[in-house]
């Protein structure tokens, strides 16, 4: 960032505008900021600063003191800042709210807002950016890289802070650090840990709370079991032994002992289960017998049933045997009739046809193969017949088309013969006076150059009239000029002898002032005698003339010599201009070029008339041309259509006369087409009445008899003699139903009759009978039935104490189980819980964190290390390579390090502490430190390159020595084109920089004056 002029007005002490030119004071590279204390040094500061963010630095940020008290009721404060940022220049305008005089407001004042302009400077012009006070600050604080305080840190650098930084604890040292350096993000980070440490505690907790439970529930689940069911004097046993076991080693002992009494209960189940199953096996053995005797009877019963209704089966299922075999040969016989029928009906339509034929046609059709194929050929060769009449018709009605369309033609050929011959007369008259316009003259290119020629003339002739003109007025004033030089150089003379006669006059009055200073006892400056008697005495009424006089009267004559040198350079000036003038008018009087100029003005106009109608005689021979070959290209299509129709006349001549020789042949001894073919349709339609006709009655009589013959074959087939035998064994629906009912009753009675003899309980109702057995009595039933309810009572309450021991033990298993892959689960997050723990206590300046350094200190530790080596390479400068400053991250007892600061003093080899320093070494070590800042933040923040800088007070405490090393760096720092701005009031600097702005107090308000002369030797 470079400033170039910094424009001030109604701000702060400065009552009228005052402009500060950077880009003059940057052509020494060093200059001096003076004045007097309160006079307004670092308003000029404060200014760039509230132009830049709009705001004050530090302390002053929300002050709303910024106008003048000094200035007049209305004039606006106002700061304009002209600045480049990389490569872009821009000019920040900034007005603070004000209260400006008002008739209306209240206390005669109304307030008026604060005002921001930023524009740019692109492509040679300002360009508007933004207006909003806030928008503003955030485009060039952007551009910067840099927030307001830190600008104020890197850009303005206050020495006398960085005294304090130097001296100050390690606490003070880190809160003005954590000021300079965002280290948001760390402590963010470490807000994040301590939430995330809080939140997995809670969850670790639970954890822990959640497999204690469950441990507690396996141990009270355990031990309820073992209460009821172990002995007692055995559950003492136990748990004597169980004292003092681990927690796996107590659940292993809970779960053997669960297992003894499984077992036991296991054993007695077992010899339940064996009663059971004996007594269940006697009722079944009970229940047995009872069912095979009851079987047995119900066969006998069965069997006897059979044997009577069997006959009367038998013989229906013959008659529904025979009623069988006639329906399948029925449809044999519907089939013979239907022929049969139909047989008869077409012979009675061909006796029908044949008789219409005969009256209508005179032919008679026989019942023969002969007569059919005769009939067939007839109705072919009446249809083929009928198809040439019905084509040549349709061409007889196309025919009067084909007469039109040949008078059409016969037009067209007339039309197109008396069109061609007016477009040959009519491109033979546009060719012949095309041939006359060509003939004048047509050389364009001529004309031109003649018009061109004319007009240069004109533009040369203008040209040497208007400096004629101009020699003219300017011979006038350069006389003026001439008069005021001459004026000048006399008042220059007259101030230049005043100059003289005071400096004469100090001179003399030498004695005077030698003698004003003379004390007794002091020696004199001239002749040293400590006695005076008789000093230099000035007359009553005369006055001393001191060096503010002469420089005031030297600073008149030096304001004279100015004006005396820009009145010779506007007199150069104006010489320059008229001998140029004289030149180019070449001697002409204004009036003879006037005359040359008229003259030129006639020729021109001349030439432009005679181009323009050269111009119109070559547009009307285009013209002529571009119609000539159009009508051409018309014209030989006119003779492309003169053939075409021509050509077609005689084509359809051709056609129409063909087409009448073809229709008398096809209508032969008819007197017209429409007869011909209404008489070839009667007659292929009779015949193919016929043909039809005689051709489904030979189809029908060769059905027929096919289907009386298989009629008969199928019958016999059938075992049927003739149709009254087929006729008896057909019976009706009711008698076939009631037969098959009977046959179907006698068919289930065998079935069942003999699945009860193939059944299992009939082979051991064989054997039981074999064996002398009989059927059980009720009571022997209810005795069973007794002990088996009896021996299922016992088994179900052994069973249920058993399943029982068994579900307690599969429980313990499975929540012993259970427990082991919670622990598995929670394991790695308590391990992680312990790992974050002793993460953030690091974190946290705690653990095993040996410095006690929090994240952020650490961050702001590792800056102030940059911070130290960037220092040192300009405290080297200026101590002659004594001092250097160093990082101090050495622990202080229990307290947190890393904000050490030590200075190495290279001639001892040892560290020192800040405090040790003197004053003009604290003086160098504050300088370097703030440039070594600056240098860092600009670094870290991603600002620009800062090429304008200000250094703060502080150089009256160092000796010569040491003032010309720090200014030997101060002169390094300038280096690449920097521009340094020393803030001081100190007098030495005034002799040494004598390129400066010095801000003058008065009870007026402040004023800036510029002095620039040749930098002093460093």
């Amino acid at each position: 960032m470079r400033i170039h002029q910094l424009q001030i007005q109604a701000f702060g002490p400065f009552a009228a505008a005052e402009v500060i030119n950077f880009d003059e004071l940057a052509e020494g590279g060093l200059f001096l900021l003076d004045g007097p204390t309160g006079a307004g040094k670092s308003s000029i500061l404060d200014a760039i600063c509230y132009a830049l963010y709009g705001s004050l630095p530090g302390n002053r940020t929300g002050s709303r003191q910024i106008r003048s008290d000094h200035a007049a009721a209305g004039v606006e404060p106002q700061v304009i800042c002209e600045l480049t940022i990389g490569d872009r220049r821009f000019e920040v305008t900034r007005s603070p709210a004000w209260m400006r005089p008002s008739k209306r407001g209240k206390n005669k004042t109304t307030e008026q807002k604060a005002a921001s302009h930023l524009r740019e400077w692109v492509g040679g012009a300002w360009e508007q950016l933004s207006t909003r006070n806030d928008e503003v600050g955030q485009i060039l604080g952007g551009l910067l890289g840099l927030d307001r305080d830190q600008f104020t840190k890197v850009v303005m650098l206050p020495q006398g802070g960085f005294a304090d930084f130097l001296r100050a604890k390690a606490k003070d040292r880190e809160d003005l650090l954590a000021n300079l350096f965002d280290t948001s993000d760390y402590a963010a980070i470490e807000e994040e840990f301590a939430a995330r440490l809080n939140l997995e505690r809670k969850n670790t907790e639970a954890l822990e709370a959640e497999l204690t439970a469950s441990e507690n529930v396996i141990r009270h689940d355990a031990t309820a079991f073992l209460t009821q069911h172990e002995q007692a004097e055995a559950d003492e046993q136990v748990q004597a032994a169980a004292a003092g076991l681990s927690i796996e080693e107590e659940f292993s002992n809970y779960a053997q002992r669960i297992q003894s009494c499984t077992q036991h209960y296991s054993g007695a189940a077992e010899s339940a289960r064996t009663s059971l199953k004996s007594a269940q096996q006697l009722v079944r053995d009970l229940e047995e017998r009872v069912r095979v005797f009851a079987l047995l009877a119900q066969l006998k019963a069965k069997v006897e049933d059979h044997e009577l209704q069997h006959p009367a089966a038998v013989d229906a299922a013959a008659k529904v045997e025979k009623d069988a075999k006639a329906a399948s040969v029925r449809a044999y016989l519907e089939a013979s009739t239907a022929a049969a029928e139909l047989r008869d009906s077409t012979a009675q339509a061909l006796a029908s046809v044949q008789a219409r034929l005969k009256a209508e046609q005179d032919y008679d059709l026989a019942d023969s193969a002969e007569s059919f194929t005769q009939v067939s050929a007839l109705v072919k060769e009446q249809e083929a017949e009928l198809t040439i009449a019905k084509a040549a018709l349709r061409e007889e009605a196309g025919r009067e088309q084909l007469a039109k369309e040949l008078e059409a033609a016969k037009k067209l050929q007339q039309a197109t013969t008396t069109q061609e011959s007016k477009a040959r007369e009519n491109l033979e008259a546009l060719r012949g006076e095309r041939e006359e316009l060509e003939a004048q003259d047509t050389d364009q290119q001529a004309a031109d150059a003649a018009v061109q020629e004319a007009k240069t003339a004109q533009q040369a002739i203008e040209a040497q009239l208007e400096q004629a003109k101009l020699r003219d007025k300017l011979e006038g004033t350069i006389a003026k000029a001439e008069q005021a030089v001459a004026a000048q150089s006399l008042k220059v003379v007259d101030a230049e002898k005043a100059l003289l006669e005071l400096r004469r006059t100090q001179l003399e009055q030498s004695a005077l002032r030698l003698a004003a200073a003379l004390e007794d006892g002091t020696p004199c400056m001239v002749c040293g005698a400590t006695e005076h008697p008789d000093p230099a005495r000035a007359d009553a009424q005369a006055k001393l003339i001191d060096d503010e006089q002469v420089e005031q009267l030297s600073a008149a004559v030096d304001k004279e010599r100015a004006v005396l040198t820009t009145l010779g350079n506007q007199r150069e000036a104006v010489a320059t201009r008229l001998e140029a003038a004289s030149e180019a008018a070449a001697g002409g009087s204004v009036e003879d070029l006037q005359a040359k100029l008229a003259q030129c003005t006639d020729q021109l106009k001349a030439a432009s008339e005679h181009g323009a109608a050269v111009a119109t005689l070559n547009k009307k021979i285009e013209a002529l041309r571009s119609r000539i070959e159009k009508d051409s290209a018309a014209h030989s299509q006119l003779l492309v259509d003169l053939a075409a129709a021509e050509s077609t006349v005689k084509n359809q001549q051709a056609k129409l006369e063909e087409l009448d020789h073809k229709l008398q042949t096809v209508r032969a001894e008819h007197e017209s087409l429409e007869q011909k073919v209404a008489v070839l349709q009667e007659r292929a339609a009779a015949f193919t009445r016929g043909y039809n006709a005689l051709g489904r009655c030979r189809e029908a009589r060769k059905a027929a008899e096919a289907a009386s013959q298989r009629w008969e074959d199928e019958r016999g087939a059938a075992g049927f003699a003739d149709t009254q035998a087929y006729q008896a064994a057909v019976l009706v629906e009711a008698d076939r139903q009631a037969l098959r009912a009977l046959i179907q009753q006698d068919t289930e009675r065998a079935s069942s009759i003999a699945t009860l003899r193939a059944s299992a309980d009939y082979q051991r109702g064989v054997q039981l009978i074999a064996q002398g057995a009989s059927a059980p009595g009720e009571e022997e039933i209810e005795q069973a039935a007794s002990a088996l309810t009896a021996a299922d009572l016992a088994f179900e309450a052994a069973r249920k104490v058993q399943v029982q021991a068994q579900s307690q033990l599969q429980r313990h298993h499975d929540a012993v189980q259970l427990l082991h892959t919670q622990r598995e689960a929670a394991g790695p997050k308590i391990e992680a819980y312990r790992r974050l723990r002793a993460l953030a206590e690091v974190i946290r300046g705690g653990g095993e964190n040996l410095y006690k350094m929090t994240l952020s200190t650490y961050v702001l530790a590792a800056r102030l290390e940059e911070v130290a080596v960037a220092a040192t390479e300009r405290l080297k400068v200026m101590s002659g390579e004594r001092y250097s400053l160093h990082h101090d991250d050495s622990k202080q007892g229990n307290s947190k390090s890393g904000m050490g600061l030590t200075v190495l003093d290279s001639w001892t080899g040892k560290h020192r502490e800040t405090q040790t320093l003197s004053g003009g070494e604290t003086f160098m070590a504050s300088l370097a430190l703030a440039l070594g800042l600056a240098d860092v933040i600009s670094h870290h923040s991603g600002a620009v390159d800062m090429q304008t800088l200000f250094v703060d007070e502080g150089f009256g405490s160092l000796d010569a020595e040491t003032l010309e090393q720090v200014m030997a760096a101060l002169e390094n720092l300038r280096a690449g084109g920097r521009t340094i701005g020393l803030v001081s009031h100190v007098a030495e600097m005034k002799q040494r920089i004598t390129n400066r702005v010095s801000v003058v107090k008065t009870q007026y308000g402040s004023r800036i004056e510029r002095e620039v002369k040749q930098l002093a030797a460093l």
